[in-house]
């Protein structure tokens, strides 16, 4: 009966696990706060649930999701290229990141 018990336990554990995600992309060429806002603009439209943060200064875009990301890692690159700034690389990681320096560490 114990094992039985803890099976259900870990099977309820498991379907309620949630599977957070963030993208992070390395973005080449914004220089201020408008460039930023544009970054910014283009992926709450791609992923309007996401949490968008974009940092000109450290040149980063982070989408953090509660579950997955809506789009593969090429969707999101397109995303923020459709803006015109180059992207040079996009790391998806599985846990929820939201400070730029946090995201430029997992770049490097």
């Amino acid at each position: 009966m114990k094992k039985l018990l803890m099976s259900i336990f870990f099977i309820i554990i498991a379907f309620n696990a949630q599977a957070a995600q963030t993208q992070i992309a390395q973005v080449n060429g914004m220089m201020c706060i408008k460039c930023q806002k544009m970054v910014t603009k283009a992926l709450q439209k791609a992923s309007p649930d996401a949490e968008i943060k974009v940092s000109w200064p450290e040149g980063v875009a982070v989408s953090a999701f509660k579950d997955k990301s809506n789009l593969s890692d090429d969707e999101y690159k397109s995303a923020i290229a459709g803006t015109g700034f180059e992207v040079i690389k996009v790391v998806s990681v599985d846990k929820i990141v939201t400070d730029a320096g946090e995201a430029v560490k997992i770049l490097d």
